[in-house]
């Protein structure tokens, strides 16, 4: 057990015998139910070679749009426990998930509207997160409706269909070279003009290679480039979104 202490809290993280970083963390506790009604499920990290183990309807999409928009260094389900105190009593609270992204550290709580909207749950998370600043690590409530937005992810679903599929050498630098000359096409131009199936395409934007508008209904007419295009939302590397906050007035996330 790795831990982590500052005045009044203390932040706890499991490692393997052998830790070398943080690319060894592991789950603080097994994925349990939170209610009856709760789902246990598991979604594939193929660039891993893990699966992120949910607890919820809601964690399963969650975890299905870090892996097809985050592009993260590290997403670590269930990181650590953190032990502080609040209304004069000592607490014991898991994020439900961790994400990375080079030095920046987002912890983040997935929540249903209607449970973020209590008075009790958002004291909470303030005390929460000002415990975990002391640590160095940002915190975030992921809501429902924020999670479920579309057409995001259903694009994400769709994506992560060809995350299984491994494009050869040859397709990926003809993917290159044609980009490389047009900048922007439609999906179904760059697998004409390339050569490259429309599946390798597709898998090439899980791991940041390629991009696409998320906030658009994907098909073989949606633009797809090497340079970020479209609406840039948490999550996604801090760069994009603080790039996309210094050409507009309005918060994206």
């Amino acid at each position: 057990m790795l831990s982590v202490a500052r005045p009044l809290s203390k932040l706890r993280f499991v490692v393997g015998p052998d830790f070398q970083g943080e690319s060894q963390l592991t789950r603080v506790r097994k994925a349990v139910s939170r209610s009856k009604a709760g789902v246990q499920g598991k979604v594939a990290d193929v660039a891993t070679g893990k699966s992120l183990h949910a607890e919820s309807l809601n964690e399963l999409a969650a975890f299905r749009i870090i892996l097809a928009c985050a592009r993260v260094d590290l997403c670590q389900e269930q990181p650590c426990v953190l032990e502080f105190h609040y209304a004069g009593q000592r607490h014991r609270y898991t994020p439900d998930v961790l994400l990375a992204w080079g030095t920046y550290r987002e912890l983040v709580e997935i929540k249903d509207d209607a449970d973020a909207e209590l008075p009790e749950n958002q004291e909470r998370f303030v005390a929460v997160k000002e415990a975990l600043a002391g640590h160095g690590y940002e915190f975030r409530v992921w809501r429902k409706s924020e999670i479920l937005a579309e057409p995001r992810i259903s694009n994400s679903v769709l994506v992560l269909r060809y995350r299984a599929v491994c494009p050869s050498t040859l397709e990926r630098e003809r993917i290159r070279r044609t980009l490389a000359e047009h900048q922007k096409l439609t999906i179904s131009a760059l697998a004409r003009i390339s050569g490259a199936s429309i599946q390798s395409t597709l898998r090439l934007v899980l791991d940041g290679t390629l991009h696409i508008n998320w906030w658009e209904q994907l098909t073989r007419t949606s633009q797809i480039s090497s340079f970020p295009i479209g609406q840039q939302t948490w999550p996604c590397p801090p760069s994009l979104l603080s790039r996309a906050l210094g050409m507009s007035h309005e918060a994206v996330f």
